[in-house]
């Protein structure tokens, strides 16, 4: 005999409402992930803002390096000439020195032999 519930199609009722459960479970997730990932995307863009503002800070840096390296070997080069300057100074002061000291030495010499051919 037939029972007079609607829809009882032999359990199949039951399962279709299972059915619907679990099918708002997965949309509940799906819209929770949907959310989640939203937020991932959003976090990535300004990360990614923030990446390439720091890689502009990095680069304007690289080139300050760049210029100032570039300062520094001049100014290695300009105090190599000055020293190599200096230097060469020094041994022509130096030469220069030895030169009055022979001419001194070879005057006093033909002095003691003038003053030894007066006596």
């Amino acid at each position: 005999m037939p029972e007079n519930r609607p829809y009882n199609n032999n359990g199949w009722e039951g399962k279709i409402d299972s059915i619907h459960k679990d099918i708002r479970l997965i949309l509940e997730h799906i819209a929770r992930q949907t959310f989640i990932n939203e937020h991932h995307e959003n976090a990535i863009a300004k990360i990614q803002k923030e990446l390439d503002a720091l890689e502009l800070k990095v680069s304007g840096l690289e080139n300050k390096s760049e210029r100032q390296d570039g300062g520094l070997g001049f100014l290695k080069g300009l105090l190599g000439l000055c020293g190599g300057t200096i230097m060469a100074a020094c041994i022509w002061v130096g030469a220069s020195i030895i030169q009055i000291n022979q001419t001194q030495s070879l005057m006093k010499e033909k002095v003691t032999r003038l003053e030894e051919t007066l006596k």
